[in-house]
């Protein structure tokens, strides 16, 4: 079965102990992995896993979190790795509004800055956006409004309300489901999902966060992934193998890919 995980992170620190095996396991068993950046430093990670293992690809980008940091030798170092090979994509860049115990909460001004920033790189490249958001939906749909019909990409691990939802579809963007599709109370990422047309939905892992049901408590794997298509078949009364078929072949129309496992 031919499933793509369009949203993980190996090259974070939590497979630091095993990485080569964790990377050998998955790669064996799906059709291809997007590795996504946060940081000029994982965006470098990203990149060099691409190089390393033939179905895997690379995205690379700043999340919101290190928008204080953000500066021009910064989009000087992610202008440089845009243009690698099998970089597929700008991201993971966006608004985050959500009050983490770990985490400050950047200045939205300043997150601003760094998404229009990074847009623009996308744009120039002629390259997909993956967008992170969370707890500013609105927010983000204001600051892209400028951008449609010049941009196309995917909302990651979309976890907003079914009118949101059809906001960023009309928009043209994908909308990617997350293991976070398997947790109990959440009926309304469900819903969303039943009501994303299927032309238009895609499926991650997030990996090393978001394990499915199964394995929550535990870190994730990309090959979980199978897992949310099996919820979101369930959902839309579809076998999982058109359910891979049909995410696979989003994927491979929004990124770009070609690799045939």
């Amino acid at each position: 079965m031919n499933l793509i995980d369009t949203h993980a992170h190996l090259q974070f620190k939590a497979y630091d102990p095993d990485r080569e095996k964790v990377v050998k396991r998955n790669s064996k068993e799906l059709e291809a992995i997007i590795n996504v950046g946060a940081a000029i430093d994982s965006s470098e990670g990203a990149v060099a896993l691409a190089k390393d293992i033939s179905n895997f690809y690379a995205s690379v980008g700043v999340h919101p979190h290190h928008s204080d940091q953000w500066d021009q030798e910064t989009l000087d170092k992610l202008t440089k790795l845009a243009g690698k090979e099998k970089v597929v994509a700008i991201g993971e860049i966006g608004l985050d509004l959500h009050q983490y115990t770990d985490y400050p909460k950047p200045r939205l001004e300043d997150q601003t800055k760094m998404l229009h920033d990074q847009i623009g790189l996308a744009i120039e490249k002629n390259l997909p956006i993956i967008f992170h958001c969370r707890d500013a939906y609105e927010e983000l749909l204001a600051e892209i409004a400028q951008y449609k019909g010049k941009i196309r990409g995917v909302m990651h691990c979309f976890i907003g309300s079914l009118d949101q939802a059809e906001k960023f579809l009309r928009f043209g963007l994908y909308l990617s489901f997350t293991g976070n599709i398997t947790y109990k109370n959440n009926d309304s990422i469900r819903e969303v999902a039943k009501n994303t047309p299927n032309d238009k939905i895609l499926i991650e892992t997030d990996s090393p966060y978001l394990p499915p049901e199964p394995y929550r408590g535990k870190r994730n794997e990309p090959i979980y992934v199978k897992m949310a298509a099996s919820k979101i078949a369930e959902i839309k009364i579809l076998s999982l193998e058109e359910v891979a078929a049909i995410t696979s072949d989003n994927a491979k129309t929004l990124f770009k890919i070609n690799y045939v496992h």
